[in-house]
């Protein structure tokens, strides 16, 4: 679509396309023209949704569970990968139901159980970083934030490295809105393998996530192999796409501002602080669905209950007038109160070891290497999704 003028209202914004390349390029374009004209956006698109924009109203939606609710099955992503009647677990459930099986898995996040990963992937990543050495440069998003993500997923669940390429390929082709009938091939693939996983570990128990999940017991309650199934669905797909894709936006922008490289290695203090801003800025989840479980009032629109609700965490995370300079990556931004992992009783559970992969690529890169920076002069390749937010490539030459 063409690019609407200021002040021009809903109407202008009837034919976007959140899975357009426009949109997908550059999302962070129509977000600004959105909160000024249209903050509450109804599109007709992939079966009819409401696009939130403004960092009040997307924060007050994820924490008021009772009124954009997560217990209908399907809604979060948009369009609906694969049409099911079972909830993914724990994102497509409310409370009280999502606190008991949240807390089935809350041992298997413990802080002492994410810092147990901190050698294997700091050991990852130094294998990772000789290889591109040793080429002069490659690929950051498939030769390094991928197979780190991946890796560190296999560390954190235990399952065989050997299956990641497997991962990889099913993942991708899950989440391609132009190509239903690939995603949901992917999916039925991908749902197989894992099933095969659940079989397996009921056979010959280990000390990894599936036979965590097996085990565990709240009240009484122990998970059936369909809930393990969903879980690991969850854990898999958003443990290895969301990070990798956070990583990659982070490192191109440290390739395109050699002054924060620069800085970053004489204050390697700030590197906690930095990793929050590259999550505030690259939003890896960028559109997260909800539904309205009565009918709402929010700013002039009425939104029907039923109808899907669509959170923009990115589109939050780069309001101005919460964040000052919100297109720019501050490094020590203070305070930093973003929403990359939600908020609320849905905040995400992985979030530490996302934030473990990112701080140990920054203090791992800016002790081995002098300077890094873009090899192709060529526009960025995006992903083509308007709902996450990651590049394709990252062509870069790196200087020891």
């Amino acid at each position: 679509m063409d690019e609407p003028t200021p002040s021009a209202g809903c109407e202008a914004f009837d034919d976007l396309d959140i899975h357009s390349r426009s949109f997908s390029e550059n999302p962070f374009l129509h977000y600004d023209q959105l909160r000024q004209d249209c903050p509450v956006m109804h599109s007709p698109r992939y079966g009819g949704f409401w696009l939130l924009t403004r960092y009040d109203d997307v924060k007050s939606a994820a924490l008021d569970w009772r009124s954009y609710t997560s217990s209908v099955v399907g809604v979060t992503a948009i369009p609906i990968i694969t049409p099911r009647t079972e909830p993914m677990l724990p994102i497509e459930l409310d409370p009280p139901l999502h606190s008991r099986y949240r807390a089935l898995v809350n041992p298997v996040f413990s802080a002492e159980r994410v810092e147990k990963l901190r050698q294997p992937i700091m050991a990852l990543i130094e294998r990772l970083v000789d290889n591109l050495l040793a080429q002069g440069g490659g690929d950051l998003a498939t030769e390094y934030a991928v197979p780190l993500s991946v890796g560190a997923l296999a560390a954190f669940t235990g399952l065989p490295p050997a299956d990641s390429h497997l991962w990889v390929k099913w993942l991708d082709r899950m989440f391609q809105p132009k190509d239903p009938a690939g995603t949901q091939q992917a999916s039925r693939e991908f749902g197989a393998h894992i099933d095969q996983l659940i079989a397996e570990r009921h056979a010959q128990p280990q000390d990894d996530f599936i036979s965590l999940l097996i085990a565990a017991e709240v009240d009484g309650h122990r998970l059936t192999d369909s809930e393990i199934h969903s879980y690991c669905t969850v854990i898999f797909g958003a443990g290895f796409e969301t990070t990798a894709d956070a990583l990659s936006v982070m490192l191109c922008w440290l390739a395109e501002h050699p002054d924060d490289w620069k800085r970053l290695q004489r204050e390697p203090g700030l590197i906690p602080s930095a990793v929050e801003e590259f999550l505030r800025f690259s939003s890896p989840i960028q559109i997260f669905g909800r539904n309205a479980s009565h009918d709402l009032e929010l700013h002039g629109q009425h939104i029907p209950g039923g109808d899907i609700v669509a959170l923009g965490f990115g589109a939050a995370n780069h309001d101005p007038a919460v964040f000052a300079e919100a297109e720019r990556c501050v490094l020590d931004r203070s305070p930093n109160k973003h929403l990359s992992f939600g908020a609320g009783v849905h905040i995400c559970l992985g979030a530490p070891i996302a934030r473990l992969e990112m701080q140990l690529t920054l203090e791992v890169m800016l002790r081995r290497l002098t300077s890094l920076q873009r090899a192709d002069a060529a526009p960025l390749v995006w992903k083509p999704r308007g709902d996450r937010r990651g590049l394709a490539t990252l062509l870069v030459t790196l200087q020891p």
